[in-house]
């Protein structure tokens, strides 16, 4: 019997609420557009944030293979002292002791990335966009997933011979040679002239040309024709289907503390990371920044909150009578006090389901004129609506509260 009295209750309470909204369409339609603009720009951020994190996420995860790489110090953590600055390098030799010693990992590879200012490259008239030359050894395909588009990756052989040979990535290729076959050609870089052996296709990430501004050469050419003395020597390693990250990484800081001959009381001179930490990494950044943006945004809730509270004051005021007779003909103080909670809580639902809608579109728009990615789950969308009839409640609680506390014969005298 109760219970179908309250869905009775509720029932009553939403057509008072309705009809009140029709009756106050100005007054309403500001409410639900406060409270709408405040969620908008909430779901909107939300929206590209998302979008933002699971796009990063695929670009670095891209390749089915786990990776580690073993780096003179922690690049991902600050605070570097003067005794990581003069570590030893890492060499070609490491990477070496690496391949025959860590049966877990599938490829290895020895590479070279500067320091210092990009590069252009130029074939004849033509010059490329500024790019980063990488010195490597040919394993570094298989372990960063690069696929060629034409020609081939330079061999082992030219790699201990030195040769003068080139595989370019999709952004130089386009800028030298858009519409011809670049293998066998012939590009400057810095003061040489080098052999086109191959191109790598094109990288759909979300770092777009970034990801493709770079030429690949033998790690041994580099060192002779580009090597600058801030220029540093990473080894990476793909791990074996089945071998745990962790059991990978402790295999490698064996090999590693061996070949730099540390004894058991010393610390590791050198740094091995994950793929795994980089995700890390960005939830670290991610996270805080989306809280910033998710405090700043919540303004425009607040500020919806308290034109709801408003309102509700002012109606209040205005339907004292209303109240006086309800409460005459047996209506409870629960029963009032629900009639304009819900009332609260049905104006700022609009006003939810209103900004969802625009945030949503705002991000669409945004991710159409741009590139950046966009997304927005159904649960975020049901949390927005949800969260914004509770706003109306809260806001809605005090001037409920009173009304619920008039007693018929004080709202009838107020109303005379």
């Amino acid at each position: 019997m109760n219970e179908v009295r309250s869905r009775g209750l509720i029932t009553e309470n939403l057509s008072i609420a309705i009809d009140i909204l029709r009756a106050h369409k100005l007054r309403s339609g500001l409410i639900i557009l406060g409270v709408g603009i405040g969620v908008a720009s909430l779901m909107g951020m939300v929206s590209i944030l998302l979008g933002l994190g699971e796009k990063i996420t695929q670009d670095i995860s891209s390749s089915e293979l786990s990776t580690l790489t073993v780096t003179k110090y922690d690049v991902m953590v600050g605070g570097l002292d003067e005794a990581m600055l003069h570590r030893k390098d890492i060499t070609e030799e490491n990477a070496k002791a690496i391949r025959e010693g860590c049966p877990s990992l599938k490829h290895v590879a020895f590479i070279i990335e500067p320091q210092g200012l990009p590069l252009t490259l130029r074939a004849g008239n033509e010059k490329s966009r500024m790019i980063q030359v990488v010195g490597a050894q040919p394993s570094l395909m298989g372990i960063w997933s690069l696929d060629l588009e034409a020609g081939r990756i330079f061999t082992d052989e030219e790699t201990s011979h030195r040769a003068k040979v080139v595989v370019l990535g999709h952004s130089p290729r386009r800028d030298l040679f858009p519409n011809t076959d670049p293998v066998g050609k012939t590009v400057k870089i810095g003061n040489d002239d080098f052999t086109v052996v191959g191109a790598f296709v094109e990288r759909k990430t979300l770092f777009g040309g970034m990801a493709e501004n770079f030429v690949m050469i033998p790690y041994t050419t580099y060192k002779g024709t580009l090597w600058k003395e801030r220029d540093q020597g990473y080894v990476w390693g793909a791990i074996r289907d089945g071998v745990s990250l962790e059991s990978a990484r402790e295999e490698v800081i064996r090999v590693m503390r061996q070949q730099r001959k540390l004894k058991a009381s010393q610390d590791n001179d050198f740094a091995v990371t994950s793929s795994d930490a980089v995700l890390e990494l960005l939830d670290r950044i991610t996270g805080p920044i989306a809280g910033i943006l998710a405090a700043i945004s919540s303004i425009g809730l607040l500020v919806g909150g308290i034109g709801v509270m408003n309102m509700m004051l002012v109606s209040v005021t205005e339907r004292t009578g209303e109240i006086g007779i309800r409460k005459a003909v047996g209506a409870t103080r629960t029963d009032i006090l629900w009639q304009f909670l819900i009332e609260a809580a049905v104006l700022t639902s609009l006003g939810g389901i209103l900004g969802t809608c625009a945030g949503w579109s705002a991000a669409t728009a945004v991710s159409y004129l741009t590139g950046l990615p966009s997304r927005l789950p159904i649960p975020y969308i049901i949390l927005a609506v949800v969260f914004s009839a509770l706003v109306g409640v809260f806001f809605g609680l005090y001037p409920a509260s009173r009304a619920s506390k008039l007693t018929p014969v004080q709202a009838m005298g107020h109303e005379k």
